[in-house]
């Protein structure tokens, strides 16, 4: 790549995958896909649920909407998805993204779109009114409306941690953001979506030193503001099992969460990818016991990861093992059938058979899911904003498939003497909980 003007600055470049950095601190990807015939944009900034100020449990999600809701000047977002594209935008724990899909031929709105988002939404009472209502939808649909909805990902954490950061409920606390202003979204937004803060990203069939001079005259402009430093929740030591209840009437079938604290992907990613594996591991060895040999739990779920995956979030992230049960099963059951096969995997490892055939099978799930365009270029952004290297998403297999039996059964033999969280699903009435899980003996 020829030497780009402005004084943007270029970070080496790994294989297809170009990086570099604006003045104003804005990070830009170009991962070149030809023959593809569409284009993908994605725009992800480094502040998500975590950053909720206390009171304002929701608010970085209500910035999502608020800011999604842009629409830029003709050739912008709407002509593109007129012309077929899709867009969306979703907030995780340490992170909001917003992305556009379309043919490569509006490339140019595509960024238009992005580059408009980086303005600071204007809401009046009006919008803010509408989007509240439309998170509060979104709540309803998706957590507190359906069976299983919040379990474990929103009622999880409290047991499991103690910081605000980590145990409020960062989809929103409906009552508390009626509250917020629109000089409070402002502040927000000025705080945490500075071009500093954020990863634009561009995939698919477009030429990359045009897209790079497109990009540095559309989003140099931006003025670059100081950007919130980033430290993980400061956690204080687990030192013994934490056990709760979560009642939810909607439910056919109780459940058992366990989670567990995990090492730090960035700084031990190599052991974190042990981990990812193990849960793969466990889910496979659970469900047939448990649901095939058995016949006395309906679904098994192992994975790192709360929200948006396993590679979605800054440390910390947890491995949640999740089974739906029979009432011919209990709870201690479920945590003695856990327990059990943490302890041959620590003892023994897993065969190498089992343990390729399980990587395998992982690996293609992440492939399978990555054919999607947004979904690649939202995995290219992620990585680049948490590891300051965009080249993982394509090592990251290869790792995972590296990974030896003797690393699996370390991981094991930690979670085998960790202390964790057991949180047990009932589904009898009374009425819905909308409070955390409260704590028990």
């Amino acid at each position: 790549m020829s030497e780009p003007a402005r004084g943007a600055s270029v970070a080496a470049d790994t294989g297809r995958i170009r990086r570099l950095t604006l003045p104003n601190g804005l990070r830009v990807v170009l991962a070149p896909e030809h023959g593809t015939g569409v284009c993908a944009v994605g725009l992800r900034y480094g502040v998500g649920f975590r950053s909720d100020p206390p009171g304002r449990a929701g608010l970085a999600h209500l910035l999502e909407h608020l800011m999604f809701r842009r629409r830029t000047r003709p050739g912008g977002q709407g002509d593109a998805e007129l012309a077929g594209g899709y867009a969306n935008a979703a907030t995780g724990q340490d992170s909001t993204d917003f992305y556009h899909v379309v043919p490569a031929g509006l490339l140019g709105s595509a960024l238009a779109a992005q580059r408009g988002r980086m303005d600071a939404p204007p809401p009046d009472a009006s919008v803010l009114a509408t989007e509240l209502n439309i998170v509060a939808e979104e709540i309803r649909r998706n957590i507190t409306g359906r069976p299983y909805g919040g379990f474990p990902k929103t009622v999880l954490p409290p047991l499991l941690y103690r910081t605000y950061a980590n145990t409020h409920d960062g989809y929103g606390d409906m009552e508390a953001l009626g509250h917020v202003t629109p000089q409070e979204c402002r502040n927000f937004f000025n705080r945490h979506h500075a071009p500093g803060n954020a990863v634009l990203t561009v995939i698919g069939a477009f030429e990359p030193e045009a897209t790079r001079q497109l990009i540095e005259r559309k989003f140099s402009d931006v003025p670059a503001r100081p950007m919130p430093s980033w430290e993980a929740p400061c956690e204080p030591e687990q030192v013994t099992d934490r056990h709760g209840r979560h009642t939810d009437p909607l439910a056919p079938l109780p459940a058992v969460c366990v989670g567990y604290r995990l090492p730090d992907p960035v700084a031990d990613l190599d052991g974190y990818l042990a981990h990812v594996l193990l849960a793969a591991l466990v889910e496979q060895r659970l469900r047939e016991r448990l649901v095939r040999r058995e016949n006395r739990a309906v679904a098994v779920t192992a994975g790192c990861g709360l929200i948006g995956g396993a590679f979605a979030a800054r440390h910390p992230v947890t491995l949640a093992c999740t089974v739906t049960h029979t009432e011919r099963m209990g709870a201690g059951e479920v945590r003695g059938a856990l327990d059990t096969e943490l302890a041959a995997l620590a003892a023994d490892g897993p065969a190498p058979d089992e343990l390729r055939v399980v990587a395998n099978r992982w690996i293609s799930g992440l492939l399978r899911h990555h054919d999607a365009p947004h979904a690649r270029v939202r995995a290219i952004g992620a990585f680049e904003l948490f590891h300051a290297d965009a080249a993982l998403y394509e090592r990251v297999p290869r790792l995972l498939a590296t990974t030896s039996t003797a690393a699996t059964a370390e991981a094991a033999a930690r979670l085998r003497d960790a202390h964790r969280a057991v949180l047990t699903l009932a589904p009898q009435e009374p009425a819905r909980r909308t409070q955390p899980p409260v704590p028990g003996p």
